[in-house]
């Protein structure tokens, strides 16, 4: 009976002493530590945060890229290579409104051709030039390695522009001599009241050519003029193929 008394009292002793070093320290074996359990909720919150963030821009990012120049989004038509519009159907069945989206698409590539034709010079030249003319106007070599003839000029220009219409205006810009092309690249600026143009109607349509009214928008004048339209004709040939090139076409600015 003293034995199992004993026992009872040893237990006793053992239970209060491992009682004693938990108050002591204050911690419990057991139990996690809450500032790390913080730390890692924090963690895991940024982390959920970042992920949600990134994601966001990149579906940011994905839905306003676009290569689509078709102003109602319905994909009818694209841009080729060279910048002439390119219907994936008969453009005879398209509706009006799609059809004077593509002009308004063909005329801005034509603007920038136009532009690039020129004013500048759309191929590389090199440190040669002559000149040449009443004025002695300077022709830069063309070093492009594509053009050796001014009817390679010529057939550049009508990847855009039909050959329908005859492009007089380049052989004032560009001269054969001397076995080589040259280009007159007179550059300028761009008229500083121009804002803008817009294709507003089908003025008159046949087989295989559109006529459209352009309105140009200028913000003033050199003559004192205030805002102000403009309104001139933009034509569109078809072709077989479905590819539209620029007709009657003035550069607005």
């Amino acid at each position: 009976m003293k034995k199992i008394s004993a026992i009872i009292a040893l237990a006793a002793l053992t239970a209060a002493l491992a009682s004693c070093s938990w108050k002591t320290t204050g911690t419990a074996p057991s139990k996690p530590d809450e500032a790390e359990t913080t730390a890692a909720a924090a963690e895991t919150t940024t982390e959920a945060e970042t992920t949600k963030n990134t994601t966001a821009a990149a579906t940011t990012a994905k839905t306003t890229t676009t290569t689509q120049p078709d102003p109602l989004g319905g994909g009818a038509f694209e841009y080729n290579e060279d910048g002439a519009v390119v219907f994936k159907a008969d453009s005879g069945d398209i509706d009006e409104q799609t059809i004077i989206s593509a002009a308004q698409a063909l005329f801005e590539s034509a603007c920038r051709t136009q532009w690039n034709f020129t004013v500048g010079c759309p191929f590389k030249t090199d440190e040669q030039f002559v000149e040449t003319g009443t004025f002695n106007w300077r022709y830069h070599h063309i070093s492009d390695s594509s053009i050796k003839t001014l009817a390679d000029i010529e057939n550049a220009y009508h990847r855009v522009f039909s050959d329908r219409y005859d492009a007089d205006v380049l052989s004032e810009l560009y001269i054969e001599q001397d076995g080589g092309v040259y280009a007159l690249a007179g550059e300028r600026g761009a008229d500083i009241y121009y804002t803008g143009s817009k294709i507003t109607e089908i003025t008159s349509k046949s087989d295989d050519e559109i006529v459209f009214t352009v309105e140009n928008y200028y913000s003033g004048s050199d003559y004192g003029e205030g805002a102000h339209t403009e309104t001139d004709q933009f034509s569109a040939v078809i072709g077989s193929d479905n590819v539209w090139k620029a007709g009657k076409f003035t550069l607005p600015y």
